[in-house]
């Protein structure tokens, strides 16, 4: 499985994707976490993946945004999701390429003036921190002259009113503060110089960084592409939501390793500075969205050490460091922990790798760029083995492990492989997670027993159950409670131990009862699913070209076939225009629903109709409640209009299912099925033409 692959000696220039001949200083120094993986990486795997500008690349733990710029810089659209909101912030600031570089230019002189003035005018009547922000900074992280100027900046920062010039001096101010202001060094770990500055060149720094910004953003002021770049701060172990699902065409990434490496600290001073972190609980809160990589953010809540089965190659290592430590007699607080947090870590990445499936188209291509350890009692960790294993158990398929480079191990002094494993999403050889590894399966487990009693066809529960039973449980819940919801209407089956409560023929289902309320039911028509004994309709193609080119996900793409196609008029056999496209809103006794697409109708006499739409991939389900919710939508906001829900999903790429439904007693039933294959004019011959005129 292992690949000598010499990534680390590779030349800027010698991968072909490199489409603005952009150094790797550009953008990259306008602030970077020391050691983050190197631009030509990114470059490298993105020229191997074949990625082009028609396809979307994510980082899940994208840090200050070497992927997201190489891939702006190669015209490609990009999503990032970190959990630390400095490290978002300067990737939103990166990838947010502005075009008033004059302007910038022109602020910085304003900016540096109005802070010489502002310098002079306080006498020496320092600004400073408070109290709670101290506590949460390194000591002697920065001399008291060096903060008053960092102050100084940020309070003329703030008179800026364009936001986006304003971030974009915040973060030159956050890059000079650490590495002019501060006294902090770099290196395995963040520490304090013990050569302290007194004072230091700040206001020129800063005035310096603006203007190599400028410069970087008139670069590529002629580049008029409209490319979307979205950073979202955000866990990568919870679904990431709003991220279309099977949306992503390749993952470049490089999560955090398991070792005592705090990454907090690396950010610690700047966040600080620029209000995302003023306390201990502000702090905390931070250390309990990342990855457990360390003993420092290590709870006695976690509970991703569920998802490591025992027995595992996981198991096994965390037992040898266990067994060493006692062996060794090691009893502080931080070495007790060594075998819990090799645990945690690789079971957050299994949780991570879980969540991000659904959002993968299929054949997706990925890399995480990973490296053994041996921080734990010397107990070789090969972190890339064993997140390969973990990866092909629940469904990826493990393409290789790249060698990106060897480093010297300060523990052992042995050579550690720094590698790239590189994944691809085959649906098909997907295995179904264990019960045990599923948090969601045991929450709702936990509120539907604590309803149900035999006999009943239906009851209500509060989304705040997930809260109080999550607790009981032991099991950190999503910061989107209804996630959990989501998740069993659209994208997996309910638990055993519930759906052995039906007979053949039901199924349960989850509707809303308003605000914040549920209701479990029993239907006969739960999901919805295409006859494929149906005959086929071919029609013609009338798809523009450039939409298919550029549609980024199968709903949208669906939406696009059925609208350019008249595919609803086709169906209905009425004239169909759209409306609305993912229409949301608040229906009395549902709460908040949404609609794909909404159309209005009229027929040959006049008639006129409300027509909504739930478009769905091949892999996405459809639901009843979906349908219920289309016709709460027509009743509430559309009284006048005769309502004719419409659902569509992709059977294959050109072949769509669509259904109308109705209300018999009350109960919704599928009205009509029919089945269109949409094709080139090659493919549609005169036989079968004269066929359907019959």
């Amino acid at each position: 499985m292992k690949e000598s692959c010499e990534l680390e000696n590779l030349h800027p220039s010698d991968t072909r994707n490199n489409k603005l001949h952009l150094n790797d200083r550009s953008f990259h120094d306008w602030y970077r976490f020391v050691l983050s993986f190197p631009p030509h990486l990114v470059r490298y795997y993105l020229a191997r993946f074949n990625v082009d500008s028609a396809m979307t690349v994510l980082d899940p733990f994208c840090g200050t945004g070497t992927t997201i710029v190489e891939a702006r810089k190669n015209l490609i659209s990009t999503y990032g999701i970190e959990a630390n909101a400095m490290a978002a912030f300067a990737s939103n600031v990166k990838s947010n390429w502005i075009s008033q570089y004059r302007k910038v230019k022109k602020t910085a002189i304003e900016i540096n003036t109005k802070a010489n003035d502002l310098y002079w005018a306080l006498k020496g009547n320092y600004l400073t921190f408070s109290d709670d922000q101290n506590a949460v900074l390194l000591g002697n992280s920065i001399n008291a002259i060096p903060l008053h100027k960092c102050l100084i900046l940020l309070k003329c920062i703030d008179s800026i009113l364009d936001r986006a010039i304003k971030d974009l001096f915040l973060l030159a101010l956050a890059d000079v503060a650490v590495h002019t202001a501060s006294n902090l060094k770099f290196g395995p770990e963040v520490g304090v110089s013990r050569n302290k500055k007194l004072d230091a060149e700040v206001f020129e720094a800063f005035f310096k960084k603006t203007l190599l910004m400028s410069d970087d953003l008139e670069s590529v002021s002629e580049i008029n592409t409209p490319i979307s770049s979205i950073i979202i701060k955000k866990d990568a172990r919870i679904s990431i939501n709003p991220i279309p699902y099977k949306s992503i065409d390749a993952v470049i990434t490089s999560p955090p390793y398991p070792n005592e490496k705090d990454y907090t600290r690396t950010t610690r001073l700047e966040s600080v500075l620029l209000g995302f972190i003023n306390n201990r609980n502000e702090l905390k809160q931070l250390k309990q969205d990342l990855i457990r990589s360390n003993t420092r953010n290590v709870y006695v809540t976690d509970a991703d050490d569920q998802y490591i089965a025992k027995g595992s190659s996981v198991d096994k290592i965390a037992n040898e460091i266990e067994r060493r430590r006692l062996a060794l007699n090691k009893t502080s607080g931080f070495e007790r922990l060594y075998h819990r947090v090799t645990r945690l870590y690789f079971g957050g990445m299994k949780r991570h790798l879980i969540e991000l499936k659904p959002f993968l188209k299929d054949g997706a291509k990925l890399a995480y760029v990973v490296g053994d350890q041996a921080s734990y009692l010397q107990v070789l960790i090969r972190t890339g083995e064993l997140l390969a294993e973990i990866a092909q158990e629940i469904g990826y398929r493990v393409v290789n492990l790249d060698l990106f480079r060897t480093r010297l191990s300060t523990a052992t002094g042995a050579q550690l492989r720094e590698e790239v494993l590189i994944l691809e999403w085959n649906p098909k050889g997907r295995k179904i997670v264990g019960k045990k590894d599923n948090r969601y399966d045991q929450i709702i487990e936990r509120v539907f027993f604590a309803h149900y009693r035999k006999g009943i066809t239906e009851f209500e529960f509060n989304r705040e159950e997930f809260e109080l039973f999550s607790k009981e449980l032991n099991i950190k819940l999503p910061k989107n409670l209804g996630d959990i919801v989501y998740s069993y209407r659209y994208r997996n089956s309910l638990p055993e131990k519930i759906n052995a409560l039906l007979e053949k023929g039901e199924e349960w289902i989850i509707r809303s009862a308003g605000r914040g309320k549920y209701r479990f039911s029993k239907s006969t028509l739960g999901r919805i699913v295409p006859n494929l004994r149906l005959s086929k309709i071919k029609v013609l193609d009338a798809t523009p070209e450039i939409i298919r080119r550029y549609a980024l996900n199968d709903e949208q793409a669906l939406l696009a076939i059925l609208r350019y196609n008249r595919l609803i008029d086709i169906f209905l056999e009425i004239t169909c225009y759209p409306l609305q496209s993912h229409l949301r809103t608040t229906v009395p006794g549902m709460g908040q629903v949404e609609t794909d697409e909404l159309y209005i109708g009229l027929n040959k006499k006049g008639a006129q109709y409300v027509v909504p739409v739930q478009a769905k991939g091949k892999a996405d389900l459809l639901g009843v409640v979906q349908i219920e919710q289309d016709f709460a939508i027509c009743e509430s906001k559309f009284p006048g209009l005769v309502c004719r829900p419409i659902a569509a999903q992709f059977i294959e790429d050109d072949l769509i299912a669509l259904f109308e439904f109705e209300k018999n007693d009350g109960e919704i039933a599928i009205k009509e099925e029919k089945h269109y294959r949409i094709v080139a004019n090659s493919d549609l011959s005169d036989d079968e033409i004269k066929n359907y005129n019959q």
